[in-house]
């Protein structure tokens, strides 16, 4: 009976376009935005706490840093929709930018969540809101706007996600250092350098395969991708390299969620390479993003609040917008 409620009856209709606002900010995208952060967190507090479990500690601070984060890359989402519109139709892609929502309004939107975001950062972490700054020049303007458009080009839209996902993790790491000196002047030390590497890598190579997919929107608008350019082989290569690279390396580091989550995700990788189906692709993009998220679970229990909450309506939104 819920389920044919949620599916058929009428007031759908009515109610689903009002999401289009919140939609606009790519929700699904926040699993792999948030699940960083977090890792920063969790790798801290393994650095300084030995193997904490299940921290359900709930800081109103954090949330509120979570928050702004969320707004700052949702500022940058909407922007990369906005340069993306040729290609995003050829794909097929779910986009709001000039269907439901104007260009001017998308633009306005995305001004409006920047600033918001910035100001609860710098207001409860400064630092927090420096890095989202760095977040925003490498997404928002260098990956995203004329005339860098770094994602059509084939090493530096990489390079930008690449160290997007390192800048997330740095800021998860300082929400914890802080708690761990007396006057930390920059919130982080050597050690972090070598435990984020599995993680980075992992991050660079999911973030290689999401271009695939793309190939026939990016080739149509002229973008200059890194499989449009290297091909799909390399590009499957480079990913499979860097998921092995990065589980030798967090067991040298001792670090039972990156070795685990890298050894679990590791055969989408290998079918995806082998054999290569853009069902195996896609898996080997969104299997491993949840793998981390379940683990890191384990140690930040209330991740799974906003996960589940971002899952079951964007499935509900989706399925009748789409």
């Amino acid at each position: 009976m819920i389920k044919t409620f949620l599916k058929e009856h009428t007031i759908h209709k009515k109610l689903v376009p009002s999401l289009d606002y919140l939609f606009i900010i790519r929700p699904t995208l926040f699993l792999s935005v948030w699940v960083m952060v977090t890792i920063g967190m969790s790798s801290a507090q393994m650095h300084y706490n030995d193997s904490p479990l299940w921290i359900a500690t709930f800081s109103w601070k954090t949330l509120l840093i979570f928050l702004g984060l969320t707004f700052v890359c949702g500022s940058t989402f909407i922007l990369n929709q906005i340069t993306d519109q040729s290609s995003d139709k050829v794909n097929n892609k779910l986009f709001l930018v000039g269907k439901y929502i104007s260009e001017e309004k998308s633009q306005a939107l995305s001004k409006y969540l920047l600033i918001a975001g910035l100001i609860i950062l710098v207001i409860f972490n400064w630092f927090s809101a420096i890095i989202s700054s760095l977040i925003y020049l490498f997404w928002g303007i260098l990956y995203s706007s004329p005339p860098y458009n770094w994602k059509s080009r084939p090493v530096l839209g990489w390079f930008a996600n690449s160290i997007v996902g390192i800048l997330l993790f740095i800021i998860g790491w300082g929400l914890v250092f802080k708690n761990h000196q007396s006057s930390p002047v920059i919130p982080f030390d050597i050690s972090m350098f070598f435990l984020i590497l599995p993680y980075s890598l992992s991050f660079s190579s999911v973030a290689l395969l999401t271009t695939l997919p793309d190939i026939k929107g990016d080739t149509s608008s002229g973008d200059n991708t890194f499989p449009i350019v290297f091909g799909k082989k390399l590009t499957l290569l480079i990913s499979l390299i860097f998921i092995i690279i990065a589980f030798f390396i967090s067991i040298k580091n001792i670090d039972p969620i990156a070795s685990t989550a890298t050894i679990v995700s590791l055969p989408f990788f290998f079918f995806a390479f082998f054999r290569g189906l853009e069902k195996d692709i896609l898996r080997a993009i969104r299997y491993p993003i949840f793998i981390l998220n379940f683990f890191v679970l384990s140690i930040y229990p209330w991740l799974f609040f906003p996960i589940a909450l971002t899952f079951y309506i964007s499935k509900y939104y989706y399925w009748h917008r789409f």
